[in-house]
């Protein structure tokens, strides 16, 4: 990182996560409520795999409007009410008078901009027909509104299965689709409107512009040499076996599945499978029918993972471009995947935090989650909690040390940042130990303590005379204490 000339460390924007201010749409979800929405789900997706599919759905909805930013509780409502209905596409008998008083309600509240109630509202419609296009359309804008660009479009793709060819329909997931740089998707939407209008030109440019758009937004992160290794590698075992009518690793991990499908170690060691050749498109689906199949818990965690992986390499992506381009709709991209991220991230370490309330390491991530997203005291309850945890006592202290600083904590700031000095033992944590001896310097500098202020100081010089403006700060607290010195 380079050495940046300030004496305040909460500027350090980089690695507190507060580098924007903006308020988020969707509230942070108190721990008491999203302990209740997890074992909301974990009932759901009991119910479901049993075949209950309305009261699993009630569980569902109970997710959905609690949490809905949440990916997985809306893939799983929505999964579930598909198999309610056999996946017949057209939903319950009288759908259309079943749901009016619904649609009343998703509409006054749209008026209102009141989007979580129009998401509730949508909901109930959904109950009875999941692929009503106009109610699914509707609850895409208002998770739009609420920058929850992901789970806007679980909603457009389930309105394009049962109306495929509608223009409006497609063009509105194709904005949504490029908006989160997923463009394979925008082009095939594009595509569809462009084969009922041969002749719109403005249409087959903007194909052409959204396929440049993705090869530049893949430039410098393409998988393909890899992928490209496995397939001659594969190539050259058939013509070594001289083309034998056997069976591939793929063919016989399929067959597996076939023979035994509700084992989940069966659909994840296909998954695995398409991973490692970086198909991750392949690995996702592999998992998500896993899901529907067994309703295991495991199963949700493994695509929880691919799903966040495909999520971090789309960052990296939009990082590196907006980096390139200085494009504010690029940098603004960025920003919307980023927090788009960090709030999924944040409900499936909360999830696994209640699930698995004895590993610390998890409590760490969940209150990184939690502080990159503003909610600071919570964060502070988890990351005194993996405070127990030898391999992450010192970074666990220094990030309580900084959230406490964020609420203007400072005494208890400090203290957290000494305990973070104390805990960083071994030479992985000097990183650690230098920022939270800076920290320490800093803040005894401003609670008037100069003797405090100069041995941290001194410490933090001799490991590292360079960091940050830590010789200026020394010449500072030095003339300080000269002055008290002189005044006694």
């Amino acid at each position: 990182m380079a050495e940046k000339k300030t004496d305040n460390p909460s500027d350090d924007k980089l690695e507190s996560g507060a580098e924007d201010s903006k308020e988020p749409a969707l509230k942070p979800i108190s721990e008491k409520k999203r302990r209740f929405l997890q074992q909301c789900f974990e009932k759901g997706s009991t119910l479901s795999s049993k075949g209950d599919f309305d009261y699993a759905d009630q569980m569902f909805r109970q997710c959905v409007s609690g949490d809905p930013g949440n990916l997985i509780y809306t893939q799983n409502l929505l999964t579930n009410l598909k198999k309610k209905y056999n996946n017949n596409k057209k939903g319950a008998k009288m759908a259309g008078l079943r749901t009016t008083g619904a649609k009343a309600r998703l509409k006054n509240a749209q008026r209102k901009k009141n989007w979580v109630d129009a998401i509730k509202a949508g909901l109930e419609c959904l109950h009875y027909n999941p692929w009503d296009t106009a109610t699914l359309t509707d609850i895409a804008k208002s998770c739009e509104e609420l920058e929850a660009s992901d789970v806007q479009i679980e909603y457009l793709k389930l309105a394009l299965e049962g109306n495929i060819k509608d223009a409006a329909l497609n063009r509105a997931a194709a904005t949504a689709f490029a908006k989160s740089a997923r463009f394979d998707e925008a082009i095939a939407c594009l595509e569809r409107i462009a084969a009922n209008q041969p002749n719109n030109q403005e249409l087959a440019r903007e194909i052409g512009q959204m396929t440049v758009n993705k090869t530049i937004h893949k430039g410098g992160y393409e998988h393909a040499e890899s992928s490209l290794d496995v397939s001659v590698e594969k190539q050259a075992q058939e013509q070594l076996t001289g083309g034998a009518m056997e069976l591939s690793e793929e063919q016989q991990l399929r067959r597996e599945i076939r023979r035994h499908p509700e084992e989940v170690t069966n659909h994840i060691n296909l998954s695995d499978y398409f991973f490692k050749l970086e198909d991750f498109e392949a690995a996702e689906q592999v998992m998500a029918e896993a899901v529907e199949i067994t309703g295991s818990i495991r199963a949700t965690e493994e695509l929880e993972d691919i799903q966040l992986h495909r999520a971090q390499l789309e960052l990296l992506r939009a990082k590196k471009r907006a980096k390139e381009t200085q494009k504010r709709e690029d940098a603004d991209l960025y920003r919307r995947m980023k927090d788009e991220l960090n709030k999924r991230e944040l409900a499936v370490f909360a999830a696994r935090s209640e699930r698995y309330p004895g590993d610390l390491k998890i409590k760490f991530e969940l209150g990184m989650r939690l502080k990159r997203a503003g909610n600071y005291e919570q964060a502070i309850k988890e990351f005194q909690q993996a405070r127990n945890d030898n391999d992450r006592a010192g970074r666990a202290s220094l990030e309580t040390g900084e959230c406490f600083q964020q609420i203007r904590q400072t005494r208890l700031a400090l203290d957290a940042y000494v305990a973070a000095i104390e805990n960083c033992k071994s030479s992985s944590d000097q990183e650690t130990k230098k920022l939270s001896l800076y920290r320490a310097g800093w803040l005894s500098m401003k609670l008037q303590d100069n003797a405090r202020a100069e041995k941290f100081l001194s410490e933090l010089a001799g490991i590292d005379f360079g960091f940050r403006d830590v010789a200026a700060l020394l010449d500072k607290v030095t003339t300080n204490l000269d002055r008290d010195t002189a005044e006694s």
